[in-house]
């Protein structure tokens, strides 16, 4: 009987501390911990980089070291998918955050000296797209840092070939060349920049590296072609198209 009273003085003196606690907490306005959390800002963008870096052909101890050498420190979650977890950053994150990125991943892949494999520089399109920006701000960085992808169909993309970082339009808008590019993303007659940017986004998701990459030589070739002629025509068409 004793071994009881002393069991059940025991709980008691457990339930408290908890209730205890759980008031301190309250008071000092924190909240309970959850037993799991979702990763922070400074996780994703850390995870959005790393697996931006495998895309090119990083390992991962060289990738962790290059965002060391940035100053990136986080933990790091290793297969996400880049588009969906830019997303979540871009939710967590102001414009200035979500510049630095944009800037981050452009001055990691641009730090080689070499063409961008077009796999990643895809992925740099993804990113661009779910931070909210449209692909003349990232012509303006690949300018700015000088750095070019991989052309499966060319040994690589001139710089000269941008027409959204500034440089005047090679095309005329009303022109048959321009009804040339509307027609490659699949418009036709009178178009604005909401129609090009959702015909590019289909025709870029449809074709995108990521879908072939398991596949052999011949079918990536194909793919990276058509997957880089929208593109070229898709900054053409949003150089002429400003308004």
């Amino acid at each position: 009987m004793i071994l009881i009273i002393l069991m059940i003085a025991a709980g008691c003196a457990v339930a408290l501390s908890v209730m205890v606690g759980i008031a301190a907490i309250e008071r000092s306005g924190g909240p309970i911990p959850a037993a799991t959390s979702a990763p922070d800002r400074n996780r994703i963008s850390a995870s959005i980089l790393f697996q931006l870096l495998l895309a090119g052909g990083w390992r991962d101890n060289d990738a962790l070291r290059d965002l060391r050498g940035v100053g990136i420190i986080s933990p790091v979650t290793a297969g996400i998918d880049i588009a969906s977890w830019t997303e979540r950053y871009a939710r967590l994150a102001n414009v200035e955050q979500r510049h630095w990125l944009l800037e981050t991943a452009v001055k990691l892949v641009a730090a080689t000296g070499r063409p961008v494999p077009l796999r990643q520089y895809a992925h740099l399109l993804d990113i661009s797209f779910s931070l909210g920006f449209q692909t003349d701000a990232l012509a303006k960085l690949r300018e700015q840092y000088r750095f070019d992808y991989v052309d499966h169909a060319k040994d690589a993309r001139p710089r000269e070939a941008d027409r959204g970082g500034g440089a005047m339009p090679l095309f005329v808008r009303g022109s048959n060349d321009t009804a040339t590019l509307l027609k490659t993303l699949g418009l036709e007659g009178d178009a604005n920049r909401h129609d090009i940017i959702t015909a590019y986004r289909r025709l870029a998701a449809q074709h995108h590296p990521d879908k072939v990459y398991t596949e052999g030589p011949e079918v990536q070739s194909d793919a990276a072609a058509r997957f880089i002629k929208i593109t070229r025509t898709y900054e053409a068409l949003m150089a002429i198209y400003r308004d």
